[in-house]
């Protein structure tokens, strides 16, 4: 068993228990499984609202420019994360977990193609776009936490999903949110 397999493996254990316990949780938790429910299908509309009232600059929190070229970058970032997990999911076609799992997620869902989460990725790559914007990015990042959060209560998604997503989400919004702002600095 090479380094990949063995890593691997460890992965989808540490998921299968995180999995089995929050699934505990749904029996005596319906006010969490009502909460993470809300949060797992519209976080990423809140998180949207909240990105063009910044590229309005209405709360005036930085010049126009700045606020235009983060919210741009925030979601060159999220399309750019979802293109680059794409063919990832497609290679590793890893189930979620309610196709091994004996339970039906908290939100429904369609099966396969649980690795690395979109959703993850987009939300923190949103998150991470939007660095050079003062307050937002804060709020931002608590969305993305909630969302990633909720997708591995609600049972789409291993941890080691989220985990992946996430991470390279937040790199590619860092590194969008970086090169918008190099680019209005020197213009």
């Amino acid at each position: 068993m090479g380094l990949t397999d063995w890593l691997w493996r460890g992965f989808s254990l540490a998921d299968a228990v995180v999995t089995r316990r929050l699934e505990k949780l749904w029996i005596t938790a319906p006010w969490l499984n009502a909460l993470m429910i809300i949060a797992a299908k519209y976080t990423p509309i809140v998180m949207l609202a909240i990105l063009v009232i910044a590229a309005a600059n209405i709360v005036e929190v930085t010049t126009a420019e700045v606020a235009f070229v983060s919210v741009a970058s925030s979601i060159v970032a999220a399309l750019l994360i979802r293109a680059l997990h794409e063919p990832v999911s497609r290679l590793t076609n890893r189930p979620r977990p309610f196709d091994t799992e004996p339970f039906e997620p908290l939100l429904e869902h369609e099966r396969g193609e649980s690795f690395p989460s979109n959703h993850a990725g987009g939300s923190m790559a949103l998150a991470c776009g939007a660095l050079h914007l003062p307050f937002y990015p804060w709020f931002l990042l608590v969305l993305a936490i909630l969302l990633c959060f909720s997708r591995i209560y609600c049972g789409l998604h291993h941890l080691s999903d989220v985990l992946v997503g996430a991470l390279g989400g937040a790199t590619c919004g860092a590194v969008c949110a970086f090169a918008g702002y190099a680019a209005v600095a020197h213009a």
